[in-house]
Formats: C-alpha cells, sequence, structure tokens
C-alpha cells in the first residue's frame, strides 16, 4: 500500500514538474535576471576607473549611509532611473560601508547625504542634493539631451 502510495507522488510530481503549463514554461523561472544597473563603488580607486572608463557618457553618483532615512527612501527611484536611462552610468557610494567610501565622500565633498553629483567626461557638472525625484530626473535630461 505504502509502495504504490510513494510511487503516486511520485507520479504526479513528475507530471507537475513537466507539464506544460509548469511555471517553468510559464516564464515565471525562465526570465533572465536583471542585470545590476546600479553599481556599488567602494573606494576612491573604483571610483576613478568607473568615471574614467565612462568616457562622455553621463554619470550620476548616489552618495548615502546605511543610516539615512531618506536615502532608503530615494533608492528604489535611483534603480528605476538607471533602468529608464540605459546610456548612463549609475553608480552608488555608501559612506558608511568602509572607510574608504567615507574617504572617498570627503575627498568629493559630500556634506548631506543622499547627495546626487553628476559627471560627464570626468568632470563634475552638477549636484543635486536631497530626496528629490523629480529635480534628479530634470538633471539627467539636462545633460543628455
Amino acid at each position: 500500500m505504502w509502495t504504490k502510495t510513494f510511487l503516486l507522488v511520485v507520479a504526479v510530481a513528475y507530471t507537475q514538474a513537466f507539464s506544460p503549463v509548469s511555471s517553468i514554461s510559464r516564464g515565471i523561472l525562465s526570465r533572465p535576471a536583471p542585470l545590476k544597473a546600479v553599481v556599488d563603488v567602494d573606494s576612491e580607486a573604483a571610483f576613478d576607473k568607473t568615471i574614467k572608463s565612462a568616457g562622455d557618457s553621463l554619470v550620476i553618483v548616489d552618495y548615502s549611509t546605511t543610516w539615512c532615512g531618506p536615502c532608503k527612501v530615494i533608492a528604489p527611484k535611483f534603480d528605476e532611473l538607471s533602468e529608464k536611462y540605459p546610456d548612463a552610468v549609475f553608480l552608488k557610494v555608501i559612506g558608511d560601508a568602509t572607510p574608504e567610501a567615507s574617504k572617498l565622500m570627503k575627498r568629493e565633498g559630500v556634506r548631506s547625504v543622499p547627495s546626487f553629483h553628476y559627471f560627464v567626461g570626468g568632470e563634475k557638472v552638477d549636484v543635486v542634493n536631497g530626496a528629490n525625484a523629480e529635480a534628479i530626473e530634470s538633471t539627467i535630461t539636462k545633460h543628455t539631451s
């Protein structure tokens, strides 16, 4: 009796896993993972290399900390913007993540968080302080059009 029950359970599980209406064939598991559009940078060397390698592309740097409430609120919008503007480079520096990140924020003159710095051709061209999504996006469009 137990053998028949066991075989029945195995047969049902097998047919569910490989049936045409399984979650795999519906695309739930077959979609590729999204590429990470926002790159975390935690050192001056990595920052400088990324800014230099971006060439004339717009680079937007989100400076934040782990304890900052407005930083947490604006983070999903920053992620959305990175998907909306794929030709721009989006970086995130979390100032209290490492001593190197803190040093980078000091070097770049960050005095409050969140702060968004915009670079073109390796030069800083704009700054938006605060979690103002409209100002962040309008500054992106200003430098990409």
